[in-house]
């Protein structure tokens, strides 16, 4: 059974690793930008080399993205839409970097189903047109 916590980044993802280890855990959440902002962190190849370093020397087994309070893919309104729509591309697109295994809001999106199931159905298209993208354009901040 992975055991573990929800561990801030700051200062470096390899830091996130370190809170981790100092607290025995053997999975990590961490946010990957600010939860209440749409402005999303750019890590360099640097960061995320160290941060695979560090995972590979830890006992830490897994890591999950917590994405942004704010996402609602099933928005009528297209600006809180399209920043839904990056702020998530850039989540999974950091899990990609890092080697995470999981988006923790996507349990909201599987209950969001329920409520709206078009204009989710339509967001995750979207989403999926944007991940196959090579370029993805930032959302007005």
């Amino acid at each position: 059974m992975l055991i573990g916590a929800h561990v801030s980044p700051a200062g470096g993802l390899p830091k996130a690793i370190e809170r981790g280890t100092e607290r025995g855990c053997r999975a990590i959440q961490i946010f990957n930008q600010s939860p209440r902002m749409w402005r999303p962190t750019s890590y360099g190849d640097d960061d995320v080399a160290a941060f695979r370093e560090a995972m590979g020397q830890s006992e830490i087994d897994a890591v999950l993205i917590h994405a942004v309070y704010l996402l609602n893919c099933a928005s009528e309104d297209e600006e809180i839409r399209e920043k839904s729509l990056v702020s998530l591309t850039h989540s999974l697109r950091t899990g990609q970097r890092i080697r995470q295994r999981l988006i923790e809001r996507f349990r909201r999106l599987r209950c969001l189903l329920h409520v709206a199931p078009e204009p989710v159905a339509e967001g995750l298209d979207e989403l999926g047109q944007l991940l196959q993208s090579k370029i993805v354009h930032q959302a007005k901040v």
